[in-house]
């Protein structure tokens, strides 16, 4: 693939701590001050997800309330339904980094998802009512678990990528391109594998696994395959993914992807069929262009700053246009980094760099016998886990670390003083007295584009504000 000279990358930056300072402090206000919170037992932490609008329109609606318009950036609870009209596509991401992508006209209902104590996404439920998704599920812990449930049967998984069509009058279909689901119900139950299909049918009889068939009105395999194309030698959790309007022929559309510099980006533009142009402009304004079937372009020793991704359509898109998929992603060092070049940013911090900061700022008197874990590998969020004395008194807390709207979403999931367990909600109204802000709402100073862990370091990327 063509590649693109790029300047040396930026130097690393001496400040620019004080996030990491707040995110450590934050571990700690799960046990320093729960020790004043009354003690209770703790029932499973609801995981909430977070919405994203691909293109309009899509509704939400809170239990058994009316539904609404929805935009980016929406919070999707258990018993929240989520809909398309026959324009629109959405996706849910959850925690960690699962993700459900909704085709037009389709409609699903979170009904339940929950954390472990640890941090993990323990289990999730879904129901669809009509329609069309693609989920991609990261690799649950022993014992977790994730289903959609349709009009005739349930699909059972774990970390895999499948898709459900739900037809109007119930039909069933499941298709796996990356490990294995059951799908099942009280008549029975068969295991469908990477590369089958089966169907339930409305009366509920559940047909044999055969081989994935060829379907032209599915809209997921072209995104499959850009997203597959970007993903082989880059760093997992880099991944940003676009979806543009329908395009029509001569017409063009830009997206942006930041990079701190260092290493590889990949770009790859899936589409139906016809002909389309993927163009890459570097921060130095150098550019590479791809046409094709699967268009993909690689660019070795990035340079720091905001990538341009642009697409044209060039010939046979029709009256009703196609919609283009971009993935991109990137390679980078999982080790502490405070880079920024070119308005992009990158913050790699690891368990060392917390406690560090934490005994230096001298922001919690009465600390001792710190000690501080980052989740080893997640393709979105982390897990920080902390345990240690304060004022004589054992502790320990976890807390789930998310990107959400450009800021940081704070989820505590356990505290623990005295060997008694409390509230995560009670831990929520403290970190918020503490920090003189919602937990929810976190602003690091910059936009955040994307949060994950890799090699027990925790990434984040994004832009200049």
């Amino acid at each position: 693939m063509a590649t693109v000279a790029a300047k040396a990358p930026p130097r690393p930056r001496r400040g620019g701590r004080r996030l990491l300072i707040v995110l450590a402090v934050l571990i700690l206000v799960i046990a320093g001050v729960v020790v004043w919170l009354n003690v209770a037992a703790q029932a499973a932490v609801n995981a909430a997800a977070t919405l994203t609008v691909y293109q309009p329109s899509a509704t939400i609606a809170h239990g058994s309330a009316a539904a609404n318009a929805a935009s980016t950036g929406a919070v999707v609870r258990a018993g929240d339904t989520v809909a398309t009209d026959a324009k629109g596509l959405a996706g849910i991401t959850l925690p960690d980094g699962t993700l459900t992508r909704l085709a037009k006209g389709t409609t699903i209902t979170l009904d339940s998802a929950h954390f472990t104590k640890s941090g993990n996404l323990h289990d999730v439920s879904v129901s669809q009512q009509v329609g069309r998704i693609f989920t991609n599920v990261q690799h649950l812990v022993t014992g977790a678990s994730f289903d959609v449930h349709g009009k005739a049967a349930t699909a059972s998984v774990r970390g895999t990528k499948f898709e459900v069509l739900i037809a109007a009058n119930g039909t069933m279909t499941v298709k796996v391109f990356v490990g294995t689901v059951t799908l099942h119900n009280s008549s029975g139950s068969v295991t469908i594998n990477a590369g089958q299909q089966a169907t339930a049918n409305a009366n509920g009889t559940i047909g044999p696994a055969g081989p994935i068939q060829p379907d032209p009105n599915d809209p997921f395999g072209p995104a499959l395959d850009a997203s597959n194309a970007v993903a082989s030698g880059t760093t997992p959790g880099t991944e940003q993914d676009f979806i543009g309007a329908p395009l029509h022929n001569g017409e063009h559309q830009e997206f942006t992807y930041s990079y701190a510099g260092g290493g590889l980006v990949r770009a790859a533009l899936g589409y139906p069929g016809s002909s389309m142009k993927l163009t890459v402009i570097t921060p130095d304004n150098q550019k590479q262009v791809q046409t094709g079937k699967l268009p993909a372009i690689e660019i070795k020793n990035g340079q720091p700053g905001i990538y341009k991704i642009q697409v044209d359509g060039v010939s046979g898109l029709g009256p009703n246009g196609e919609e283009p998929f971009v993935a991109v992603a990137s390679v980078e060092s999982c080790a502490s980094a405070d880079v920024e070049g070119n308005g992009a940013v990158h913050r790699g911090y690891t368990a060392q760099d917390l406690m560090s900061a934490v005994q230096q700022s001298g922001q919690v008197n009465g600390l001792s016998n710190l000690q501080l874990a980052i989740s080893e590998n997640s393709a979105a969020g982390a897990i920080i886990t902390g345990k240690g004395s304060y004022n004589g008194v054992g502790w320990s807390g976890s807390v789930v670390l998310v990107a959400h709207n450009g800021v940081f979403d704070i989820m505590p999931t356990e505290g623990n003083v005295f060997g008694m367990n409390v509230p995560a909600q009670q831990v929520v109204q403290q970190i918020a007295a503490a920090i003189g802000q919602d937990p929810s709402n976190v602003n690091p100073g910059f936009m955040v584009d994307r949060l994950f862990t890799c090699n027990s370091v925790m990434m984040v990327d994004g832009r200049s504000v």
